[in-house]
């Protein structure tokens, strides 16, 4: 038996990617295993959103090949796809397939290996010789279509990709270059695929893509409301959670259907921000203002008014004044956010953000993105705070801490350990009551009878 071994960077969508490569290298009998040094194919699912995500890349490939050189060395995802000539040119890597042909890897480098394996050299160029360079790479040279494709992670959730690419083109995003024009599964085929997970005995869906809210506009399909509406009626329906949603594309019509079935929902909102000032947010080309987001925040939160509310922050945009940072800092402060994804600004090739004047020394950028990440650690702990003494639902991972105890998340996102004596079982759903802090910015959960 062949050994693969994925390793995955950044996104849920990339997470989601990953459980379908595993998937298709297991039906041609290979094992996946969680060390590279094991492997007989070493696959990176890279990630490009910053510059410091291009370099974690090209770091790992050439670990992978120095510690194990008799390995085929793949690259895929969004960095394969952005700059697939930076990884050919570092002769550490066998293979590059671009998200665009991401569906070839399995068979491709099956075959490769077995050439590889035989002692003769790779038959197959380094990167499929269809795909073309990403200057000439806009939106409609992806496919058409997106097609549900089997992903069994083995994990207590299950991420399930119904959309995928961006018609956005923000001034600082490579998005649109990395996963093409925005792309819908046809809902019957997310319906098969969610009703497949629940007989499973799969606890949570994960709903995820890079522009859900987009989700059946490019096949005239269901929304997303009347998708997750139509599942919500399913008697055996089980716990739903969305990975993010741009700020203007979270309707009321969907809170309402979501607070039908609160039990079910996780109530768990990622809603991108960038910015807190209005002239940043209309540089960086967001399709809101500071005053239209915060009216979001607020009508998410009277529907569900124990939530969990992150955002993405960018720090340093080109040309951002002191004072339009600590509007952002303010603005974050006064919505009520409880947590941030912070991504200092990194000046991305075929961007329109790259040409912009009044680039900011990198120490400063540095400066305010631990400032930001500083903040988001006290929101987050005054939060958790605010659930001390309550009982929460907790499905356990199958993951530990360090000590051997079970981990586990309620429906929004508290972060909780069981004790030691409890022996909570991977895929579990059980009611704890929280009693405090343990290490770092977790919660104590006391089983409850």
């Amino acid at each position: 038996m062949q050994n693969v071994y994925v390793k995955t960077l950044g996104c849920k969508v990339n997470t989601y990617d990953s459980d379908s490569l595993e998937t298709q290298f297991r039906d041609k009998g290979y094992k996946v295993v969680r060390d590279p040094k094991e492997a007989d194919i070493s696959i990176l699912n890279t990630c490009s959103v910053t510059e410091n995500a291009d370099k974690e890349a090209r770091y790992l490939l050439r670990r992978f090949k120095r510690e194990n050189p008799e390995a085929l060395i793949v690259a895929t995802g969004c960095y394969a796809q952005t700059d697939s000539q930076k990884l050919l040119d570092m002769g550490d890597v066998d293979l590059v397939f671009p998200n665009e042909v991401k569906d070839r890897v399995a068979s491709v480098s099956d075959e490769q290996l077995k050439v590889k394996r035989a002692g003769q050299d790779l038959t197959a160029p380094k990167i499929p010789a269809d795909v073309k360079p990403v200057a000439e790479n806009k939106q409609g040279h992806f496919k058409s279509s997106l097609k549900m494709l089997a992903a069994d992670s083995n994990k207590t959730r299950a991420f399930l990709k119904i959309q995928d690419g961006c018609n956005g083109f923000c001034s600082y995003c490579l998005i649109p270059y990395a996963r093409g024009a925005s792309r819908s599964v046809a809902p019957a085929e997310v319906k098969t695929e969610v009703r497949r997970l629940i007989d499973q005995g799969v606890k949570e869906i994960v709903f995820t893509g890079i522009h859900i809210g987009d989700y059946g506009d490019d096949i005239g399909a269901q929304s997303l409301t009347d998708l997750i509406a139509e599942m919500m009626d399913w008697p055996d329906m089980i716990r739903l959670r969305i990975s993010s949603l741009e700020p203007r594309e979270l309707p009321e019509k969907l809170l309402k259907v979501l607070a039908q079935r609160p039990e079910l929902f996780c109530d768990h909102f990622h809603l991108p921000l960038q910015a807190g000032d209005d002239r940043i947010l209309k540089m960086m080309r967001r399709t809101y203002t500071t005053s239209q987001y915060a009216d979001t925040v607020a009508m998410a939160r009277s529907y569900f008014p124990k939530a969990y509310f992150g955002a993405d922050i960018i720090p340093g945009f080109p040309s951002e004044t002191d004072e339009e940072f600590q509007n952002t800092m303010a603005f974050i402060k006064s919505t009520g956010l409880n947590y941030l994804h912070v991504f200092p600004y990194s000046k991305r090739p075929n961007t329109a953000a790259a040409k912009m004047p009044g680039h900011l020394d990198g120490q400063i950028v540095k400066a305010r993105s631990k400032e930001l990440r500083d903040l988001s650690a006290t929101l987050k702990e005054e939060y958790f705070r605010r659930f001390l003494g309550e009982t929460v639902s907790v499905l356990w991972e199958k993951d530990k801490d360090k000590s051997g105890r079970a981990i586990g998340h309620s429906r929004n996102y508290l972060d909780i350990v069981a004790p030691s004596s409890f022996d909570a079982a991977p895929g579990t759903i059980n009611n704890v009551k929280v009693k405090g802090f343990v290490e770092g910015q977790r919660l104590l959960g006391l089983p409850q009878n």
